[in-house]
């Protein structure tokens, strides 16, 4: 079974799309290998963009962390709230059809009330300028814990009535 078995394509943009709307997040529906498959962006903040045109950058922070947020959410079968690298909010929601892992849905891009933003890192991922990418992480949107942990049941319970719809 292959995740668009459960809603086409299309229908994978509308769900990201939803949560783009309701959360700001970069909201994204990936297959079990960890691609996106919809083409829809719409961007959380102005940093993700820059590291995401850079191939080397998005498989060193983007691709790493949701790898292995999905593999916690594949073997856990809850969602998952962490940070990637440059220390910015992931989740990570598995979708799971009798018992078998067809890939993901999660978003991306808030800082956490807490966090820090390793501008250090962006710089030597990307070449870009420290400075730049201090000007560029100035205006992150922030998100508590909590909120983050919320918004991913939020998600979760998106999945489970799809999931529901499939197989009722």
């Amino acid at each position: 079974m292959q995740i668009t078995d459960l809603l086409s394509r299309e229908e994978w943009t509308e769900v990201e799309r939803e949560f783009h709307i309701l959360t700001g997040m970069d909201t994204n529906a990936y297959d079990p290998d960890g691609f996106t498959f919809t083409g829809e962006k719409q961007w959380a903040n102005e940093i993700c963009p820059r590291i995401k045109e850079i191939p080397a950058a998005l498989q060193a922070v983007c691709s790493v962390a949701h790898q292995n947020l999905a593999h916690i959410a594949r073997q856990t079968g809850k969602p998952v709230v962490e940070e990637c690298d440059i220390g910015l909010t992931k989740i990570c929601v598995p979708v799971i059809v009798n018992g078998q892992f067809i890939g993901a849905f999660g978003g991306c891009g808030y800082l956490l009330e807490d966090g820090e933003v390793d501008t250090f890192l962006i710089h030597k991922l990307t070449g870009m300028e420290e400075s730049e990418a201090e000007k560029l992480t100035a205006s992150l949107p922030l998100i508590s814990r909590s909120r983050a942990e919320d918004v991913a049941l939020e998600m979760e319970e998106k999945i489970r009535n799809i999931v529901v719809t499939y197989s009722g």
